[in-house]
């Protein structure tokens, strides 16, 4: 992502060369980093807003979500949480923009616009400014890389860009439509100084930008900010990107020396090495990290991890599990995993439609049996097929407890495999759901609801004979703990932890059973906190967790009817 001019490294790091990436495009580690430890923050982004739909339920500034929100007087488009942010953004940037959709709702009775854009449409603002810090990323000569000739090489994807830029000026009011379609009808576009700026900044944001999407936490748009952008890819990351408002913090993710070279994954890592490329076609390189130039598997992956052992806190304990998987590679190739997946990928579940997805997934469950019989639960899509279906019954409260199966062999199976640190985001709020689940069950059970409302023997004996509130309480100790070394003290799932929590604590009559999960919190390795951990928590969780097929194939396999809705 880097070209001549560089930005300032941020504190703890330097700029270095990185073979294959060109000279000075590279993050250096000038000092040791623990696991979960910040690496730096970055908080003045050049770029920080939300997508289209979002700019009505966000702060389109500090990119607050679930708060109260007043629209702009003026364009009547942009929302704010206060006058503070609102006057902010009114200085950085909409006292322009403000003009531009006014535009956007006279000519296309819309008040928002494509998320590409309008961070293109801001980028050009602030370069028309003059504005020292996008000129310097963006202008003639900046930091940023932006893959011109190999986006050019793409028609349908510069076509694209040409009418996202088309789009940009016009709106702003830099080029008249009817200028832009005479000179897109007589070819004349790549003459055209503006028009070919736009297209080439349009490349550098889809270079260099971060997508903040959350759907768990209601995140969505795009970050960008230079010193970030430095930082290279490995589908074997030791770093990851979090982000919280208009700030993103890159953390550790596993032990860092001093001298290292920090890496982040631009895409989803755990996917088949032939996906990971097509994926990384818009960056335009090719990955040479271990796991790319071996075809490593990600269990192959997870062995090679140095942070099994934090494992030892978390629902999956069992560190044998990772360092030993018992899968069998002698009954299905990795070039025969590559067509599995392309071939589950080739088929869309539609969102609308319940009968459809149903029907595509069960296609999609059939294609994963070869997995299935290798016993490769990590990996992919096996594991996307089983949390679709489990998508489908949280939905309704009344499909709660089948889901609870589901989740728990994705979190002891799946994701330490997958996300091998359990501060990984994603492996938090794996477990984070099921402690709401579980919340959700022990009500049904503590009023006689759960036998009734489903007919699954084998699951209603083992959650009427384990302690949930226990199991729930376990789940939140173990969320406040990793989320507090790897995320920050605002970030939702953990005060929403917190809060659960608290009121669990308050209930009468569970002193002792709270007592020994503290102690096993504090302290994993204490006798008697770790003996109640394993017999009050693992132990069902196993055994949910080995139901999960069971339901799957219930669900999924044979004809169309439910075995577990019987």
């Amino acid at each position: 992502m880097a070209a001549a001019a560089l930005p300032t490294a941020p504190e703890s790091t330097r700029i270095g060369g990185a073979p294959g990436f060109g000279d000075g495009r590279s993050l250096i580690a000038t000092r040791s980093f623990k696991p979960g430890e910040v690496i730096a923050t970055f908080n003045d982004p050049l770029l920080a807003l939300p997508d289209g739909p979002g700019m009505r339920t966000t702060c389109n500034f500090c990119l607050a979500v679930e708060v109260p929100l007043k629209a702009c007087t003026g364009c009547k488009a942009t929302v704010y949480c206060g006058a503070q942010c609102q006057r902010a953004h009114w200085k950085s940037i909409h006292k322009t923009e403000c003009k531009m959709f006014k535009r956007v709702r006279e000519q296309s009775n819309k008040d928002w616009l494509p998320t590409p854009v309008r961070a293109l449409a801001q980028v050009l603002i602030l370069l028309e400014a003059g504005e020292p810090n996008a000129t310097a990323a963006f202008g003639d000569g900046g930091s940023l890389e932006g893959n011109v000739d190999g986006f050019r090489q793409d028609s349908q994807v510069w076509g694209d860009f040409q009418l996202q830029a088309a789009a940009a000026l016009v709106y702003l009011g830099m080029m008249a439509s009817e200028e832009w379609q005479e000179k897109a009808r007589r070819g004349a576009l790549d003459s055209d100084e503006k028009f070919q700026r736009a297209c080439e900044v349009l490349c550098k944001i889809q270079t260099n930008a971060f997508n903040r999407l959350d759907q768990d936490t209601a995140l969505s748009g795009i970050f960008l900010h230079p010193g970030l952008a430095m930082v290279n890819h490995s589908c074997m990351p030791n770093a990851f990107v979090g982000f919280d408002k208009r700030t993103a913090q890159l953390r550790a993710g596993e032990p860092i020396d001093e001298g290292d070279e920090i890496r982040i994954s631009y895409i989803d890592y755990t996917i088949p090495r032939n996906a990971r490329r097509e994926a990384l076609k818009l960056y335009h390189f090719e990955c040479g990290c271990p796991r790319c130039t071996l075809d490593l598997d990600v269990y192959q992956a997870c062995q090679r991890s140095p942070v099994i052992d934090l494992n030892a806190f978390s629902v999956q304990p069992d560190l044998q599990k990772l360092r030993d998987p018992r899968v069998d590679r002698s009954s299905i190739s990795a070039a025969e995993i590559e067509t599995v997946y392309k071939q589950w990928n080739s088929q869309k579940v539609p969102a609308s439609d319940e009968v459809e997805a149903m029907r595509v997934t069960r296609e999609q469950w059939k294609l994963c049996k070869p997995l299935v019989e290798a016993r490769m639960w990590a990996v992919e899509p096996l594991p996307s097929t089983i949390l679709q279906l489990m998508q489908s019954y949280a939905v309704g409260r009344n499909q709660i407890a089948y889901a609870l199966p589901l989740a728990c062999f994705l979190q002891t199976e799946y994701e330490p495999v997958r996300y091998v640190a359990p501060f990984m985001p994603w492996r938090i709020k794996g477990v984070m759901l099921i402690a709401t689940m579980l919340s959700e069950t022990a009500y049904l059970t503590a009023r006689g609801e759960l036998a009734k409302t489903y007919p699954h023997k084998g699951l209603v004996n083992i959650l009427t004979k384990s302690d949930q509130l226990s199991m729930c309480e376990a789940m939140l100790r173990l969320v406040v703990h990793w989320a507090r070394i790897g995320q920050t003290e605002q970030w939702g799932p953990l005060r929403e932890a917190v809060e659960m929590l608290r009121d669990i604590e308050s209930l009468e009559g569970r002193a002792r059973e709270s007592s020994l999960l503290r102690k096993w919190a504090k302290n994993p390795e204490d006798f008697e906190g770790r003996a109640f951990f394993q017999a009050v928590v693992v132990e069902p969780i196993n055994a949910l967790a080995a139901l999960a097929l069971e339901i799957v194939e219930g669900e999924l396999g044979g004809d169309e009817r439910s075995l577990v809705r019987r």
